[in-house]
């Protein structure tokens, strides 16, 4: 006997439990040169969860869980 299991979400998208990489990259990436333009103070942090997004996106790791 075999059932077919029905996703809770049709695709990652529409799934609230998951981030959209390429959106959380460009968005810090935006943040990052704006604070560089008016030459204000970029944090280690930011530009090392910069890379960290840019890395998971060359991994083709479009989602990412939110924990």
């Amino acid at each position: 006997m075999t059932s077919e299991i029905t996703p809770r979400y049709p695709n990652a998208e529409s799934d609230p439990r998951l981030t959209n990489t390429a959106d959380k990259y460009f968005t810090l990436r935006e943040q990052i040169r704006d604070k560089e333009f008016i030459r204000e103070p970029v944090t280690n942090a930011e530009r090392d969860k910069l890379a960290t997004l840019k890395r998971a996106l060359n991994d083709d790791k479009h989602y990412t869980p939110n924990f």
